[in-house]
């Protein structure tokens, strides 16, 4: 028309192609597709596409500028193709679609498995059922039902203080001492844990803390030191326990307390050096006392020997003095003797006289030895 191309572009690019998809149900070599779900028609909606959905799929440059230029870039961008899907749902879905939610609902409300150590109870309109064991525990759907599911066997710990802060507790003779503890508890009554208290494990370090300040003040400075050193710390912990265990019962709080474990009984941090030297001090004196006692025990031991024993020669010196003097006086020149380098013999017609303090004064008179005696024992 007068040499004028009113679409240049139009024979430089390749010829349309067409996909499977886009051809009528009614053109030659295809059938109809069967109806379902994901090929719904739709009012108004033709059975072929636009003329932007069947721009041509090009190579190079003008190929991507013609695939931009059609709207559906990331169909055809690469020579990639890319599906569509059109979820048209009918209306016949909607009653399984409900179904399915309201059975969910039931059984996400109204089932509550229960394991080997846990128990249930079942709530129905804020009215509590009895105790469940394990199995499977059965409600009304909520809101109108619910169940309390809880774990009664395993045993739970309870640190105080928390971390590593100063715990300062009175003892009975008006010391300060830092203890930790942890208390170790379950479940015992699951009734009463559930309606006992809002918050139980409040109520549980609130009653911990009241029962070991108890135990503290009913035991002195020493005691509680030695409650650190492992003498002390099972009658510290017993009693604590204890007093705890009643604290629980007068509240209904269903807990039962398994022990209570002292971490550490010190001395406060600016006097603990001090308090260390006087512990170690009284340590000390008490040893020695004690070692003392028991070297004036030996003393008085030997020395009620050697009473005894010395009754027993005084004995026999009555019966017999001149017998006795004989061996007191070799026994004493025995010991001189042995201590000396040189020997001592008995000259003939001398007098053998012992000192006064030696030998008690015999009842009869000393008899000399005969002159033709030799020398005693050899000596």
């Amino acid at each position: 028309m007068n040499g004028f191309d009113p679409a240049p572009a139009a024979r430089d690019a390749e010829p349309p192609v067409v996909d499977a998809d886009d051809i009528a149900p009614d053109a030659p070599g295809k059938a109809a597709p069967a109806p379902g779900p994901w090929h719904q028609s739709r009012a108004g909606r033709g059975t072929r596409r636009g003329p932007k959905r069947d721009a041509a799929r090009v190579s190079g440059v003008k190929g991507v500028l013609a695939t931009i230029a059609a709207g559906n870039p990331a169909r055809h961008l690469g020579g990639v193709r890319v599906p569509r899907l059109y979820p048209g749902f009918s209306r016949s879905w909607l009653p399984w679609i409900a179904g399915a939610v309201v059975a969910g609902w039931l059984g996400a409300t109204s089932l509550h498995p229960v394991g080997p150590h846990e128990q249930a109870i079942v709530v129905t309109a804020g009215a509590w059922g009895p105790v469940e064991g394990p199995g499977l525990a059965v409600s009304w759907p909520w809101p109108v039902g619910s169940a309390v599911v809880a774990d009664v066997t395993s045993v739970r710990h309870l640190v105080l203080p928390e971390g590593e802060a100063e715990h300062l507790m009175l003892t009975r003779d008006g010391a300060l001492i830092d203890v930790g503890y942890d208390v170790r508890w379950r479940i015992g009554n699951l009734r009463d844990h559930a309606l006992g208290a809002a918050e139980p494990d409040g109520l549980l370090r609130l009653a911990a803390e009241n029962a070991m300040r108890g135990a503290v003040a009913g035991v002195d400075f020493g005691a509680g030191l030695s409650a650190s050193l492992g003498s002390g710390r099972d009658a510290l912990g017993h009693d604590a326990a204890r007093r705890l265990q009643v604290l629980l019962d007068r509240d209904r709080a269903g807990i039962l307390v398994t022990g209570i474990d002292i971490r550490r009984a010190d001395p406060p941090a600016r006097v603990a050096e001090a308090l260390r030297a006087i512990t170690l001090a009284r340590s000390d004196a008490q040893t020695e006392a004690t070692q003392a006692q028991s070297w004036g025990h030996q003393l008085i031991a030997t020395a009620q020997g050697e009473a005894g024993a010395f009754d027993k020669v005084y004995e026999q010196y009555r019966h017999a003095p001149d017998v006795i003097h004989r061996q007191m006086y070799y026994a004493t020149m025995e010991r001189v003797l042995a201590q000396s380098d040189k020997v001592i013999v008995d000259a003939p017609g001398a007098t053998i006289a012992l000192p006064a303090q030696t030998v008690p004064a015999p009842a009869t008179p000393v008899v000399p030895p005969r002159p033709d005696a030799g020398p005693a024992n050899g000596h």
